[in-house]
């Protein structure tokens, strides 16, 4: 029997051949590519076309540039392997991934373009090493440590040598210290047969007089969150009223026999920490001022108002002066450009104190308000419409007062009368104590370095310990408790002599830093209306410290705390002491 199929034609493939030569192609591909990466680092070729689909045959690749591939420029790279950015392209990614990957700041090129790359990383770098420098903290030194009326909670010293005392005290040092301190004997340079040693000058450096004391209740500072909550259940003064009224008599019999100290000037100042501000009364003499004066941070609109009310005049020394002179133009409600121009030019020429002008500005301002209401009528207002106005006014008026409570240009500086009549504010002033919470019916604390009625002797805490700061070991004495500026002082006289070197850092009360801030307000030194007053308010130094020989402070800071020069008094965050020189930031 005939097998009557047809035969396959020569030309057909059967599909299994086809596959097998597919894959077999694939695979030569892939060496040939595997084979050529190895060799040369140029792109790969494209060897699928020379493959004969029929036979299974590999063509060689032809040497044909491909189109789509981008060449690499030689770069010049420096000794540690990193391409050098005058070399780099100023247009090429690499210069971008370069300078994002780089640590270093890049040098620009001379001859660089201004929009590549480079130049604008490099503006980018030159602006923020700029600002950081602006930003950054500037150390300033003195032989001299600076008076600082900050108020402390925590002071620790480091040194890398032992302390010449320890927390250990003898009978004959605890007594010579207290001795010491409440007879205002300066132990370091006055002959006595107290104890000298550095233990004993330890000691009368860590105390301190203080009104009231309860022993269950941490009155400074004067925080309620830092109260237990067990002392408030255990104990509502506030809830008795015949424990709360002995207390405020106790209290104003205290701080008039403070103020009395400070009018005779037997105490160089001295604080009142109340839970909402501090205040701070100094002798007269003291940084230079001829008169008895008072200052307080931070204070509130209300808290100002009702000081005004009582009569008692003080001025913002801190608070900057942004109020505008309304010019010709302005008035009519129109301003030109000239106008804006000189109104500018006199604003920046001229530094004046606000608070000096208040009066007659609120003068003026009355004045004005009266013409514009007459106008306004002239027009045809209705009345009820200009009360709408001016209720506004006083309303954006009272806002623009509210921006500074709370903050250190809400400080105000009373003098001389001025002062006497705080003090009759304050001693009368029932919101200086609260009401609610653990310190309810507590009056504010008072803080002096010489003993007045009702006082209590106080030391400070002292713990003497070595601390560990990376590989190199420290002796650290930490004090905790009320750190007054003269402490601080005695504190650095007595290690001078024995410690090469030796650094302070301060925990502070934040809201007491404007009282240092104060000597270098433009109010007091810069402001055209005070130069002339300016000679009569600033006593010399010498007056001051005649006036002031028996307050309690020693000769070398008598002289300090009577200076004028505002360079004498800084705000401290840290003070470092090395060979010989002080430096602070």
């Amino acid at each position: 029997m005939e097998d009557n199929t047809p035969a396959t034609p020569p030309q057909w493939k059967r599909p299994d051949e086809v596959m097998r030569l597919h894959m077999l192609k694939k695979r030569r591909a892939l060496a040939a590519r595997m084979s050529r990466s190895s060799s040369s680092p140029s792109g790969l070729h494209d060897v699928s076309d020379n493959l004969n689909l029929t036979t299974g045959d590999c063509k060689p690749p032809p040497n044909k540039r491909n189109c789509f591939r981008r060449t690499t420029p030689s770069v010049k790279r420096s000794s540690d392997g990193t391409p050098v950015l005058a070399e780099l392209d100023a247009s090429s990614d690499n210069t971008l991934f370069h300078l994002l990957s780089s640590d270093s700041t890049p040098v620009p090129a001379a001859n660089s373009t201004p929009t590549s790359f480079s130049s604008i990383f490099n503006s980018f770098n030159v602006d923020k090493r700029k600002t950081v420098a602006e930003a950054s903290p500037k150390t300033k030194e003195a032989a001299q440590v600076p008076i600082d009326w900050t108020l402390r909670t925590k002071v620790r010293f480091m040194s890398p040598k032992p302390f010449p005392f320890n927390a250990t005290l003898r009978t004959c040092e605890e007594a010579s210290g207290i001795t010491g301190f409440v007879r205002c004997v300066d132990t370091g340079q006055t002959t006595s047969s107290l104890d000298t040693s550095p233990n004993a000058r330890l000691h009368q450096c860590c105390l301190i007089w203080q009104h009231p004391w309860l022993p269950w209740l941490d009155l400074y500072p004067r925080q309620a969150a830092k109260v237990s909550s067990t002392a408030d259940a255990n104990l509502n003064i506030a809830a008795m009223p015949a424990l709360r009224d002995s207390l405020q008599r106790d209290w104003s019999k205290s701080f008039q026999s403070l103020f009395q100290l400070v009018r005779a000037r037997q105490c160089p100042y001295f604080y009142v920490c109340a839970n909402s501000f501090t205040c701070l009364f100094r002798a007269a003499g003291i940084c230079g001022i001829s008169e008895t004066h008072a200052l307080i941070t931070p204070t509130t609109r209300g808290f100002r108002q009702l000081l005004k009310e009582e009569d008692v005049e003080f001025t913002l020394p801190l608070k900057k002066n942004s109020t505008k002179r309304k010019s010709v133009d302005s008035e009519s409600g129109y301003e030109t450009l000239d106008s804006v121009h000189s109104e500018t030019s006199s604003q920046a020429g001229r530094k004046e104190s606000v608070d000096n002008e208040e009066g007659q500005e609120d003068k003026e301002i009355e004045e004005d308000d009266v013409s514009n209401d007459k106008w306004l009528e002239s027009m045809g207002i209705e009345a009820a419409e200009i009360r709408r106005l001016n209720t506004v006014q006083v309303q954006q008026k009272i806002d623009k007062e509210r921006d500074i409570d709370k903050t250190p240009e809400s400080l105000i500086m009373a003098e001389g009368v001025e002062a006497q009549a705080l003090f009759n504010f304050l001693l009368n002033c029932k919101s200086c104590t609260a009401t609610t919470g653990p310190l309810a019916g507590i009056p504010p604390t008072l803080l002096a370095p010489v003993a007045f009625h009702g006082s209590t002797l106080r030391p400070n805490k002292v713990r003497v310990s070595k601390v560990q700061v990376e590989t190199t070991s420290y002796h650290s004495v930490e004090l905790q408790g009320p750190v007054l500026p003269h402490a601080v002082l005695g504190l650095c006289d007595l290690l001078r002599p024995t410690c090469d070197q030796f650094s302070l850092t301060f925990a502070n009360l934040e809201t007491t830093k404007a009282f240092s801030d104060t000597m270098h307000a433009p109010a007091l030194s810069n402001s055209p209306g005070q130069k002339e007053n300016q000679s009569s308010s600033l006593a010399p130094c010498v007056f001051g410290q005649e006036n002031l020989t028996d307050c309690g402070l020693s000769q070398d800071n008598l002289e300090l705390f009577c200076s004028s020069d505002s360079n004498k008094v800084q705000t401290m965050e840290s003070l470092k002491f090395s060979h010989g020189v002080y430096s602070w930031l």
